[in-house]
């Protein structure tokens, strides 16, 4: 068997779920959300129900988060966020002409108060949208509401596809099987290659991988793949919340002891998507780790546009990783990966 960390989730076919709904989508809702194939689509879906007009967006976003507004011709303004990850709401120039306005909070830190939020609504015709993605699985610390809410369900569960959406949509989801399809598929090529070490195998499904998501961009928002529908209701959502948390602790506990090493996250129980650091020599330091099967994850390459538009963004882009802390590992695996990132900091930068 081949031990690695991090990467995208492996997966076994789930026949007996398969068999039922093979070439199907589902348009129930999850805890009342819309379930729709990503969290791309999920913008790209409260993109399309707006006349064009302005999308005020962090500059710390990936391209599954702008390109759903440029896509129904939104006018993309960038703001700025501080060293803590709120939002710098100097940079943040909402005027009284009809806008967008996506926030999120990076890793469990709040970016905006209700305060702040309560006077961007005052401003009237302002779509209000918060992203969950990196805190789905934790109850909401905010009393104020906003228009819709988003997430994406695959960085969660080893899903293929999966996004949610609370809100009010008008305009029905398509019905594309063909991205889950594909990624299944490539999650079970490497499952078979973990159990294997078949090095065609990876060149297949990893080929798949960064191939896949190219489909989200050549049509409108899709409904969730009735199996991806199927496996997240059967999902035991306390259980991923203490392995994930345990995992986090750990995790955390031994980064903390790196003079090399800045936490973005404080403690486990806010975020736990992943366990994200900064440090020197990022790209040195993530080459070695990955060559002794642990892959931390560059969350966001951005543009220049981007960069230009925040310093915190550009910095962040060049110094973060993000290690695995979800529900394949224990905390065991934690130990190990933290001691080697530890141990590898310290040699990179020595």
């Amino acid at each position: 068997m081949v031990k690695e960390y991090g990467y995208e989730y492996d997966a076994e076919l789930q026949k007996n779920i398969w068999e039922l709904t093979e070439g199907k989508t589902s348009k129930d809702k999850l805890w009342g959300a819309y379930c729709l194939r990503s969290g791309r689509d999920a913008l790209k879906a409260i993109a399309r129900e707006y006349s064009p007009r302005v999308a005020f967006l962090p500059a710390l976003a990936c391209d599954s988060m702008v390109f759903p507004f440029g896509l129904y011709g939104h006018t993309i303004k960038y703001y700025r966020i501080k060293k803590d990850y709120s939002i710098d709401l100097n940079s943040l120039n909402i005027g009284d002409e009809p806008a967008i306005f996506l926030y999120m909070e990076y890793f469990g830190r709040t970016a905006i108060s209700d305060t702040e939020l309560a006077k961007i609504r005052e401003k009237g015709n302002v779509v209000i949208i918060e992203d969950r993605t990196h805190n789905l699985i934790w109850e909401r610390s905010s009393s104020f509401q906003p228009d819709y809410i988003i997430s994406s369900l695959r960085k969660w569960l080893p899903v293929p596809d999966g996004g949610l959406l609370w809100g009010t949509i008008s305009k029905p989801f398509a019905d594309d099987t063909s991205f889950s399809r594909l990624r299944l598929q490539a999650q079970c090529m490497r499952h078979e290659y973990l159990q294997c070490g078949d090095e065609n195998l990876k060149t297949e499904y990893r080929k798949i991988f960064s191939e896949v998501s190219d489909i989200m961009e050549k049509d409108e928002p899709s409904a969730i793949s009735a199996y991806s529908y199927a496996l997240a209701q059967r999902t035991d959502w306390d259980d991923i919340r203490s392995i994930r948390r345990k995992n986090a602790e750990m995790l955390m506990s031994l980064l903390q002891e790196s003079s090399y090493i800045s936490l973005i996250q404080d403690k486990p129980g806010f975020s736990d998507l992943y366990v994200a650091f900064t440090l020197k020599n990022r790209d040195v330091v993530q080459k070695r780790l990955s060559s002794e099967g642990i892959f931390n994850t560059i969350i966001w390459p951005i543009s220049d546009e981007q960069k230009a538009a925040c310093d915190v963004a550009k910095a962040t882009e060049q110094t973060m990783l993000a290690a695995p802390c979800d529900q394949r590992y224990t905390v065991d695996d934690m130990y190990y990966i933290g001691k080697e990132i530890v141990r590898v900091t310290a040699d990179v930068n020595r």
